[in-house]
């Protein structure tokens, strides 16, 4: 966003011939950290859209939905007293959305619930 701006403020003092390198250097430095971004989750978060603390136990919770397929599959990872666990299981998605589109709030919050305490459950004794 700054090289979008610094460009445009030293495109308004030196119009567009003289600032072509300058256009150039913001352009291919944009699409590198963009490249490298996607690159980066990718093949190092894969897929993750939840990484965080409660309750002092680590969890963190990923999808996947292949193309043109309506399985979806969720995988949930947790560290809990030191043990690790994980949770992985694959459902059609209407399991969460009716006939007309609509997501259902109640089943998220339902499997959501579950999912969270299977995960962070005690350790048996």
């Amino acid at each position: 966003s700054s090289g979008i701006n610094a460009e445009y403020g030293y495109d308004f003092l030196h119009p567009f011939p003289e600032s072509k390198l300058v256009l150039g250097v913001c352009s291919f430095s944009y699409f590198s950290i963009v490249g490298i971004l996607y690159i980066w989750e990718w093949f190092v978060e894969k897929g993750t859209f939840f990484e965080g603390v409660k309750s002092g136990n680590t969890i963190r919770l990923s999808s996947y939905i292949p193309r043109f397929s309506g399985q979806y599959t969720f995988t949930g990872e947790s560290m809990v007293d030191g043990e690790k666990r994980e949770l992985k299981f694959t459902k059609c998605i209407s399991t969460w959305i009716d006939d007309k589109g609509t997501v259902l709030p109640d089943k998220i919050e339902s499997e959501s619930e579950g999912i969270f305490s299977e995960l962070l459950k005690p350790k048996k004794q």
